[in-house]
């Protein structure tokens, strides 16, 4: 158990952007009566002055507590240098703001009351009071009925009313965005540097601070971690959009896919913003941690921020935008289009989603432009702009592992939904780090031994299956499967005098669709065994695409060729650095996890499992 949070801020003025927006407090200043509420995010204690003086006709009428705190009062004024309460005063507590404004009141004659306080829905604490001068609100008492006077047992003493209007909101907000709690970041801290010590010095991590040394950014890297990126590190999403933690910060889940198209991890950040100086440091750090051997491409949402930072670290890498962000905008963007052209969704779509190559897509960029007018619609435009970016026509030239989208940092902080919630500190955020790293390794070692022990179920028995099931993971050996599949519909036609004396040109279409509805592909072999289609999956993803498979069968090829298995997706794939290792390490006085030593085992038995396997057994005596 880790010890309550304490709220740490400070007596001075802060920036709006540094901790709250005052105009969200206003309009519930000025209008006591209108409902607002504040979540767990806010941030700081607030203090809003609107006319503190007040319209009191009697403002030496006040109310004598009691003289302790009187003078407690008194002396807390005089430590604060007698200011006058305003917009973004920070204190270390509830009752020290109120005592603030309670001895402030008596020093220019007048007494203060609670009207209203309001809590959080979720943990039944305080998150906002309403202070109000003692003479404010109605001007006298509110007339009793008759039935009402007589059950009134004695008269009481009223206090009159002048509707005094000095009132100060007085806001609660945890500082959790923007400062790690001192004692929580100590300790995990202490834990990364016994990460550290364990893996003989293999753990990376750095820390970042600002001029209050305060912890703004995290990084760290698992050894397991750097070993995967280099097996896997070709391709890489970053996503800075998971924020499950007791800080309400961004945490970035840097992954990739390993030989078994699997989620895997190649470190982990932790960040107070998303400011581009911030990005341009976790980058700078992460590379730092990977022997500075930046991924061949990178897939990120469409953030400013993050764009800059990369084309400064990393000006060599392609950058992609994912699209599945990007298309997720169309509703919105184009709601008058679809409107109002009740073709232009089919047009648009059929653009973006079915252009085989650059060339077609700016041919069905431009009539669209024509035919709907869309020379002056500037978010068309700039998304025309970075097409080269996230349009398939374009981001399927290069190698990205079959990805477009940051769908696989998304599903990874969904399987980090298991290990944190939003109460988790960072001590525990990252000891359930590695505990998914565990989880992810022993994944790995269990889909390994699939692949090396497991019969894969043929389609066809064909001598190019049979070949495929031997040199895939089982599961690209799947995917090689529906591809081969797929290729059964095609047929390839010669184009004789298309080609040159370097290469020949096949048409390759399917024939179960009528004439009108075919796509054509075009496949060119060339004579020192090259295999180009426009479909460009091989480019894109590394597998064979359907109308090569379907060529290399009519010329009955018995093999794959060499040129068209891509390292990585083999049984081989993960042997540039070696499997994920296996380093159970302590923490205290116990071994972190229980699939740690589990998914050791494993391993461990698995040789003894295959000799044992392949002995002869001793028969009884007869």
């Amino acid at each position: 158990m880790l010890p309550p949070q304490k709220k740490r801020v400070y007596r001075k003025i802060f920036n709006d952007d540094e901790v709250i927006d005052v105009d969200s407090i206003e309009d519930k200043v000025n209008d006591p009566g209108k409902r607002k509420t504040h979540s767990d995010d806010d941030v700081g204690f607030g203090w809003k002055n609107h006319d503190v003086h007040g319209d009191s006709d009697d403002s030496n009428d006040s109310f004598n507590g009691d003289d302790d705190d009187k003078i407690n009062d008194e002396n807390f004024i005089g430590s604060m240098n007698d200011v006058v309460p305003c917009v973004g005063m920070m204190f270390d507590s509830l009752d020290e703001a109120e005592s603030f404004y309670r001895g402030y009141g008596r020093s220019i004659g007048f007494e203060i009351i609670i009207r209203s306080s309001h809590k959080h829905s979720r943990n039944g604490g305080i998150s906002s009071r309403l202070y109000i001068c003692r003479k404010g609100g109605r001007l006298g008492p509110k007339p009793l009925e008759v039935e009402d006077r007589a059950k009134e047992k004695r008269p009481r003493d009223v206090i009159p009313r002048t509707c005094c209007r000095a009132h100060v909101r007085n806001v609660i907000r945890d500082i959790r965005r923007r400062v790690f709690d001192s004692g929580d970041a100590e300790c995990g801290l202490v834990l990364l540097r016994d990460l550290q010590k364990q893996s003989d010095g293999n753990f990376f991590y750095r820390v970042d601070v600002d001029e209050e040394n305060r912890v703004r950014g995290l990084v760290w890297v698992d050894p397991r971690s750097l070993n995967a990126y280099k097996n896997f590190g070709d391709v890489v999403t970053f996503d800075s959009t998971y924020r499950t933690n007791r800080y309400d910060m961004p945490f970035i889940p840097i992954t990739g896919v390993n030989h078994h198209y699997q989620n895997i991890l190649f470190g982990f950040a932790l960040i107070r913003d998303e400011k581009e100086t911030t990005y341009r440091w976790v980058l700078k750090t992460w590379l730092e941690a990977v022997d500075n051997k930046p991924p061949i491409i990178i897939i990120t949402d469409q953030d400013i921020a993050l764009s800059n930072a990369i084309s400064e670290v990393m000006p060599n890498t392609n950058h992609k935008y994912c699209t599945w962000h990007i298309s997720s905008k169309f509703p919105e963007k184009l709601s008058t289009l679809y409107t109002q052209y009740s073709e232009f969704k089919t047009d648009f779509n059929a653009c973006i989603y079915k252009s085989l190559s650059p060339t077609e897509f700016e041919g069905r960029w431009e009539d669209l432009k024509e035919k709907y007018v869309l020379e002056n619609h500037n978010w068309l435009n700039d998304m025309y702009a970075i097409r080269r970016q996230w349009v398939f026509a374009f981001t399927k030239q290069h190698f990205a592992a079959g990805m477009t989208t940051t769908s696989r940092s998304e599903s990874m902080n969904s399987f980090f939904d298991e290990y944190v919630k939003a109460s988790t500190g960072l001590k525990e955020f990252i000891e359930n780090s590695q505990k998914a790293l565990d989880s992810q390794y022993l994944r790995e070692v269990q889909a390994d031994f699939d692949t090396e022990y497991k019969e894969r179920r043929l389609f066809s028995n064909s001598s190019m299956e049979i070949h495929a099931s031997k040199i895939y993971t089982k599961e690209m050996f799947k995917r090689f499967q529906k591809e081969l599949q797929k290729s059964q519909s095609f047929v390839v036609k010669s184009m004789k005098g298309c080609g040159d004396y370097l290469s020949n040109m096949y048409l390759v279409e399917k024939s179960t669709l009528p004439q009108i509805n075919r796509r054509n592909f075009f496949l060119k072999v060339s004579i020192d065994g090259s295999y180009s289609c426009t479909c460009k999956k091989f480019e894109h993803s590394g597998m064979i695409c359907r109308h090569m498979i379907r060529y290399l069968n009519k010329k009955q090829k018995m093999m794959i060729p060499p040129d068209l298995v891509t390292m990585r997706w083999t049984i081989n794939g993960n042997k540039v650095a070696g499997p994920l290792p296996c380093t159970p390490r302590m923490l205290g006085n116990v071994v972190e996890s229980q699939t740690a030593r589990y998914s050791g085992l494993c391993k461990a038995f698995q040789g003894l499992s295959v000799v044992d396997s392949c002995s002869v057994p001793r028969l009884p005596p007869q």
